[in-house]
């Protein structure tokens, strides 16, 4: 098959990391394809298999010869669309018009996920919102996850004097929840809690974060390779985001990390996590003071080195690379026979 991506960013983001896994193991397999963007190749993450071309989506010589078109966000939707034959897709990670960011825009969002374009979820939590929405039918194909990075430490001591909070996502973005996990961790603080913040983004430390005066280290735009070493150094994953994020990455790589997570209690948790996570009521920085006053973390050490590695295993890249491909192949027109 010829497969085209379209990629709007190739700034640094779990989303954007998930389609040029996806693109590099559809490439293993045997089959064309290219990742398309008006934005350069993402230094980041680069590409061994699949191809990258910069151009723009009514320019792209690989848009017009592909079979299979994916578009990536609700804007690429209507670009997919455009171009002559082959089968559109669109991946959907998260659905962008429950984002109070895109409140103005809601119609236009709205107007991309009824487009013809067959729908492709990366959780079961978010395949059952769209179609709930009205949005479907919707195909879970799972989540794109590289493990082998990600492993328990083998040398951090049992218990650490003051311990380190890991706390992952940039503030402005309301879906993660970075606002309720700072004003849990100043009351905790406040109540006697003892903890180390680690902050870690994609954007400069706001002023309105600077405010909430819990101080500790503050990590932006942390490259890929150097993530799974702030996990190892780290006591506690603290994940606080709402039930309209599509699927928790940094939950994924905690927990194949070994490390405890404390987790908002939101379907999308508790798909990824299950029992080897922990809960605070979601939206509540009281509940989560409630939460982190009964956690014990040298009992969560001991279950997340066993239990996190194994709830993380459940995802992973390959497979997800085979239901895609099924789903391409599901889409060919009756008797038209197999993709080459």
């Amino acid at each position: 098959m010829r497969i085209a991506y379209l990629l709007e960013s190739t700034e640094l983001s779990g989303g954007v990391k998930v389609v040029l896994q996806q693109a590099e193991a559809l490439a293993r397999r045997g089959h064309r394809v290219a990742v398309v963007s008006p934005a350069p190749a993402p230094p980041w993450f680069p590409l061994s298999r699949a191809r990258f071309e910069r151009a723009s989506f009514r320019e792209s010589q690989e848009l017009a010869q592909a079979d299979v078109r994916v578009a990536t966000f609700w804007t690429t939707v209507a670009p997919a669309l455009e171009a002559p034959g082959g089968q559109v897709f669109h991946l959907c990670q998260g659905y962008e018009g429950g984002f109070r960011f895109y409140a103005d825009r809601r119609e236009e969002i709205e107007t991309a996920y009824r487009s013809p374009a067959r729908k492709l979820a990366v959780s079961q939590t978010l395949a059952a919102k769209l179609d709930r929405l009205g949005f479907g039918p919707v195909e879970n194909v799972g989540q794109a996850f590289d493990g082998k990075p990600y492993f328990p430490a083998r040398d951090r001591p049992e218990e650490a004097a003051i311990p380190a909070v890991l706390v992952v996502g940039p503030w402005e973005a309301d879906v993660k929840g970075i606002g309720i996990a700072l004003a849990g961790l100043r009351l905790w603080r406040q109540r006697g809690g003892v903890f180390r913040l680690v902050r870690v983004s994609t954007h400069p430390v706001s002023a309105e974060e600077k405010a909430v005066g819990l101080g500790g280290d503050y990590h932006r735009r942390l490259s890929p390779d150097r993530m799974p070493f702030a996990y190892r150094a780290a006591d506690l994953f603290l994940g606080p985001a709402r039930p309209e994020e599509g699927f928790g990455l940094p939950v994924l790589e905690a927990l194949a990390s070994g490390l405890p997570c404390l987790l908002s209690d939101t379907p999308g948790h508790r798909e990824i996590a299950g029992e080897a996570g922990e809960y605070f009521p979601d939206g509540d920085p009281e509940g989560l003071v409630g939460a982190l006053s009964r956690f014990s973390l040298a009992a969560a050490r001991t279950r997340a080195r066993a239990e996190g590695p194994r709830a993380a295993a459940r995802f992973e890249t390959a497979g997800v690379a085979v239901n895609l491909e099924a789903a391409f192949e599901r889409a060919r027109p009756s008797g038209s026979g197999r993709i080459p």
